[in-house]
Formats: structure tokens, C-alpha cells, sequence
């Protein structure tokens, strides 16, 4: 574990409370839980600003893959999660989606 990766993929959902963000990410039926959390690396802004992007966006993410202290059900890739070292919006989508 503990292998740094870049993915591309869209926000399914993210929450955050504080100091921390936990997005939701998907690559068409995969998903996985990525985390940000303010340290001497992220910021509060970075937090900040990972939270404020709308679901369906496309991102790229740096991350360190680790391996998930419990079994996270609500994602497919149950054993594993991704800390986010960088993130990038590659594509905005509407904040209101026609349908």
C-alpha cells in the first residue's frame, strides 16, 4: 500500500465538516472514498475548495492509496481509500444538472 497514483474521475458526492472533505469518486461503475484533511501539506483553502466542486465534474487526483481502517460499504472499493495529495477540475459541470 502506500503507492502514490493519478486517477481521473467524477465526483459522485463529497461532504465536509471542518478540517476534512470525503469525496466520492467514480470511473463509470467503480468507486472509491478519497479523503483531504488540513495538514503542514493541505490546506484549509484546498479543503475548502474540493468541497465546493459540483457532482459529475471530472478531476484529476493525486493520492496515496492506504488501506481502509474499516470495510467502507457505500463505495466498491471496499478495502482501500485515497488520502488526496493534489487535486485538479479538469471539467465543471452545471451546477444544475436539465434532468
Amino acid at each position: 500500500m502506500d503507492k502514490e497514483v493519478v486517477i481521473r474521475a467524477r465526483v459522485q458526492n463529497s461532504r465536509a465538516k471542518g478540517k476534512m472533505c470525503f469525496m466520492m469518486l467514480r470511473d463509470q461503475y467503480a468507486t472509491v472514498q478519497a479523503g483531504l484533511f488540513v495538514d503542514d501539506n493541505t490546506s484549509k483553502g484546498m479543503v475548502t475548495y474540493a468541497s465546493k466542486i459540483p457532482k459529475e465534474s471530472i478531476v484529476d487526483v493525486k493520492a496515496k492509496v492506504t488501506k481502509a481502517g474499516q470495510e467502507i460499504v457505500s463505495c466498491t472499493q471496499s478495502k482501500v481509500e485515497l488520502t488526496v495529495l493534489e487535486i485538479w477540475t479538469v471539467n465543471k459541470s452545471a451546477p444544475m444538472l436539465p434532468f
